[in-house]
């Protein structure tokens, strides 16, 4: 017996891109609740309006700067089902263009390798529950 209080939510995408020499496209941006800089992929909300891909398309080239030609939705899951009915798509983007600059959210744009990002999951440096399922299911696709 109590309250319970969540936050609704509906759909995000999560963005694993990857450029023509293999390295993924990744970014750093501060989060405020944890009051320090995350590593992860780009990702954000998809509007009521959008699909799934379209809302992850949008994100990307807000975040990045960046547009991709190939699009592959590689998993779904809900990442905090106990705090929100939010679902997370995630997306496998290939065929990069650099279209122009990132939002202001964003603190930097880089490329990392596979391994990089492993070694960045292993240590501490990623730590975004979000990026690391996102990893994941990029990888169970890629078979890496």
């Amino acid at each position: 017996e109590g309250t319970y209080d969540f936050v609704e939510k509906t759909h995000a995408a999560h963005i694993v891109a990857r450029d023509q020499d293999g390295r993924f496209l990744m970014i750093r941006e501060y989060r405020y609740l944890l009051e320090k800089i995350s590593i992860a992929q780009p990702a954000g909300g998809i509007e009521p309006s959008e699909s799934p891909v379209d809302g992850a398309k949008r994100e990307f080239r807000e975040e990045t700067g960046y547009e991709a030609a190939t699009w592959i939705e590689v998993g779904k899951c809900a990442g905090m089902p106990f705090l929100t009915n939010e679902w997370l798509h995630v997306f496998y983007a290939t065929d990069l263009t650099r279209v122009g600059t990132h939002d202001d959210e964003v603190t930097d744009v880089f490329l990392m390798t596979a391994q990089e990002i492993d070694d960045a999951i292993r240590d501490g440096r990623i730590w975004d529950g979000h990026a690391i399922a996102a990893w994941y299911m990029a990888k169970l696709h890629l078979g890496l």
